[in-house]
């Protein structure tokens, strides 16, 4: 959830990758697909976000037509456990293992700011580490910006 709160300066580089894909500026279809269990973890954060009166930008949480909720199914974890024997996946566990499996199957970009992604299976999936982009949108070169 930490991707798409804003760093000290009030910028978010998670909100600003968003809002470029949802307004056009990075240009073609696109899907952004959220773990389920990652969505439960979500709306978790958001209600005790709201129950101790914090503020947070609603617009990011929204699912529109661009979002799907991928089914964790007994099918991803077996061709997650067939990953396992790839270079890198080998050193993720939990939820880090399912989100580079579902990057991998859907040939999707993994948008993080965990660096272990880029460390280790960047070479198998297209990692974009928002860490480079705390300051401005650097992430946007990525798409050719």
């Amino acid at each position: 959830m930490n991707i798409k709160e804003p760093e000290n300066d009030g910028y978010s580089a998670g909100y600003s990758l968003w809002k470029d894909l949802s307004d056009g500026w990075i240009e073609g279809p696109y899907t952004n697909f959220i773990p389920a269990h990652a969505a439960f973890e979500l709306e978790a954060s958001v209600a005790k976000i709201k129950r101790k009166n914090g503020s947070m930008n609603p617009d990011f949480y929204i699912l529109g037509p661009n979002e799907k909720i991928y089914d964790i199914t007994l099918e991803l974890f077996r061709k997650s456990s067939d990953f396992l024997r790839i270079g890198g996946f080998n050193l993720l566990t939990g939820q880090d293992l399912i989100f580079a499996s579902i990057a991998y199957l859907e040939n999707a970009y993994l948008v993080t700011k965990d660096r272990a992604f880029k460390t280790h299976v960047a070479s198998h999936i297209k990692v974009i580490d928002l860490n480079d982009s705390k300051n401005n949108p650097i992430y946007r070169r990525e798409f050719g910006i």
